[in-house]
């Protein structure tokens, strides 16, 4: 493949001059192939004129690379060579000052002005690290700057921001060193911030740092109390003795039954609950503190499904959105459906109106006889192509609402944005095989486009194959009914051999793919997940052994064929270890088996859709309503086997895992 594949913009004009000397002379014809030649050869030529100048950068030869930069002046990837031998001479400041104000390659000047302020920090070039500084997250950069600040004179003011930088329960990087020193030397710290990150320490459980900064407190209480913290942080059990908050200031006593409480509610919640209600009206609890203290619990409660949870929610003056949510599943785990119209009726017009709700009003209607209002609602939700538009169509019987309306790009408007200077430099990427650059760069251009140049973009990348852009850009346009852009089918073999080896539905192989990568194959995430099918390295090692799979590296999970024969695998142990049930088993699949295990612990039967509903982990929630719908969408889509919602709803067994 070579960059010239792409020049849809060279091929336009070829195509009209073409037909314009057809038209003269006969002759025209022979002139046409020499153009035809002419253009192709000129291309092939910028391209190897590019990889050429690249190794001369590479070799250090300036005269040659100046050269070949030189007749690149028009190719789409000059602006990266100039970058590429910028990042070599960051001494080139006007140089670089002038790429940087450069509309065409923000990715990379954002990149560039990172290793120059590296290298004018390093050269201790301040004013120009001063000035040339942005704003970013990242706790080095910012103290680098604040350091800038303080050697050209702006001292009181690098060290009151450093206040900010100081105020973290963690350590900071080195690079923060020589400000901190100045900061610790100054009357900018002060005993109130001392203890305010002494506690930071304390919750971010670091008694490292913790024994640092106690050193650093000053008068013998206040000594008293850090020596307190730091007891409790080796042992929060310590808050259950009756003397151990005495000789502790007021202030601090209240602060340490809040944490100590906090952290026993997930270990031990009935201590947790114990040590609250007999130690609370002996201190001085904020307002704040009850409410976090007290909701805490009622979620606790809520997430381990006692039915104990919503008279706690019932008790709390002020519900946040999260809270609002939980008091209706709690009301929900007790089985009472009036106590679940009641807590229904307390979310406000906004949240009350989403499908979600809207469903378990319906649901409340159904179980109270109130036959005729469910069946309005039910009706109504089961025009939409949701999880809760399926299961409410499955109670009134009726068939699911795909509205699948692809989107009409003509190819003049495919053609217009390839001419784009950005679509050109993302061609251009992909010419050279530099997939990652290409999607990079893709990704910096969508935010500049509107709503209709998004759904060309889609169209363009579903040519190439880049399912996730075309996804995004999609939901970016706000275009959610073009199902062939949103719902891709690919890697068809392989899913349909896999999963039909397996005993699975290929639907819902594509469905978890949908979910978990969006067909990227490539994809790695945050946490470490890999390829198609998101396997954790641990897990692929794994794998690989109880299948005899010849693993090499982590790299293997990049492969489509490895990703789905391992995930294909896994989701199969899954549905096993968990009865055929696909909602647990696709929950587990995210979240893990043992974390499902101590879900499914529970004293009475529950229905399918409230054990979804009252899953503790909100991403796993949503993640399993996602699955089983994009599965129904596959298998509609496929032509198959037509599952209804209702069938992945089995009354889940008290005790049976």
């Amino acid at each position: 493949m070579t960059a010239l594949t792409y020049h849809f913009n060279i091929k336009r004009r070829l195509l009209l001059v073409k037909k314009f000397f057809k038209k003269i002379i006969p002759i025209g014809a022979l002139f046409i192939v020499g153009l035809d030649c002419y253009a192709i050869n000129l291309e092939q030529q910028k391209y190897k004129d590019f990889l050429l100048a690249e190794k001369a950068l590479i070799e250090k030869d300036e005269q040659l690379f100046s050269r070949l930069s030189a007749k690149l002046i028009d190719y789409p990837l000059h602006f990266y060579l100039q970058y590429q031998w910028l990042v070599n001479n960051l001494g080139e400041t006007q140089k670089i000052q002038d790429f940087l104000t450069q509309d065409n390659s923000s990715l990379y000047s954002r990149q560039l002005r990172q290793k120059w302020l590296k290298y004018l920090y390093a050269n201790q070039q301040w004013a120009s690290y001063a000035e040339n500084y942005r704003a970013v997250n990242k706790v080095a950069l910012k103290c680098r700057y604040q350091w800038a600040r303080y050697q050209v004179g702006e001292k009181n003011k690098a060290l009151e921001a450093t206040k900010a930088i100081w105020l973290t329960g963690t350590s900071l990087p080195k690079d923060c060193d020589e400000l901190l020193t100045k900061f610790k030397e100054s009357p900018f710290l002060t005993q109130k911030l001392i203890w305010q990150r002494f506690r930071l320490a304390i919750y971010a459980n670091k008694p490292t740092l913790a024994g640092f900064l106690q050193r650093r407190i000053v008068g013998a209480i206040a000594q008293a109390d850090a020596r307190a913290w730091r007891r409790l942080l080796k042992n929060v059990d310590l808050i259950s003795e009756s003397t151990f908050l005495k000789n502790i200031s007021k202030l601090e006593q209240a602060n340490m039954l809040v944490y100590a409480t906090r952290e026993l509610i997930s270990s031990n919640l009935n201590a947790a609950i114990k040590v609250w209600s007999q130690q609370k009206n002996k201190l001085v609890i904020t307002a704040k503190q009850v409410q976090e203290i007290e909701g805490a619990i009622a979620l606790q409660l809520a997430f381990i499904k006692s039915e104990k949870a919503y008279t706690y929610f019932k008790k709390l003056n002020h519900k946040d959105q999260q809270l609002r949510a939980w008091e209706v599943r709690a009301a929900l785990i007790t089985g009472n459906w009036t106590s679940v119209q009641d807590a229904l009726s307390q979310l406000p017009d906004d949240e009350i109106k989403t499908d979600r709700w809207q469903y378990w009003k319906a649901k409340a209607y159904l179980h109270t006889g109130q036959f005729k209002k469910a069946r309005v609602i039910f009706s109504r939700l089961a025009k939409e192509r949701s999880y809760y538009g399926f299961l409410s169509a499955d109670y009134v019987l009726k068939t699911y609402i795909l509205s699948n309306k692809p989107s009409v790009v003509n190819e003049k408007a495919i053609e217009s944005l390839l001419r784009t200077t950005h679509f050109r430099v993302i061609n251009e990427f992909r010419g050279l095989q530099r997939t990652y650059k290409a999607k990079q760069y893709w990704k910096e251009v969508m935010g500049g486009l509107s709503e209709l140049e998004l759904v060309v973009a889609a169209k363009i990348a579903e040519r190439w194959k880049w399912h996730k852009q075309a996804i995004l850009a999609m939901a970016k346009a706000k275009q959610w009914n073009d199902l062939t852009l949103r719902f891709p089918i690919d890697f068809v073999e392989t899913i349909e051999k896999t999963s039909r080896k397996k005993g699975l539905d290929p639907a819902f192989i594509y469905g978890l793919i949908r979910r978990e990568s969006m067909f990227d194959e490539g994809i790695r995430s945050p946490s470490g997940a890999l390829g198609l099918m998101q396997i954790m390295p641990s897990t692929g090692r794994q794998i690989a052994r109880e299948i005899n799979y010849p693993w090499k590296s982590n790299a293997d999970l990049l492969l489509a064929p490895t990703s789905i024969k391992f995930g294909t695998y896994y989701y199969k142990q899954m549905l096993k270890q968990f009865s055929g049930n696909f909602a647990v088993a696709t929950a587990a699949y995210n979240a893990g088996p043992s974390g499902v295990k101590r879900w499914l612990k529970f004293d009475r039967n529950y229905s399918t859709d409230l054990w979804v509903e009252t899953i503790p982990y909100k991403e796993t929630r949503e993640y399993v309503e996602s699955v089983l719908t994009y599965a129904l969408i596959y298998q509609r889509g496929l032509g198959g086997k037509k599952n209804l919602m209702i069938d992945f709803m089995p009354e889940i067994q008290a005790e049976k895992y």
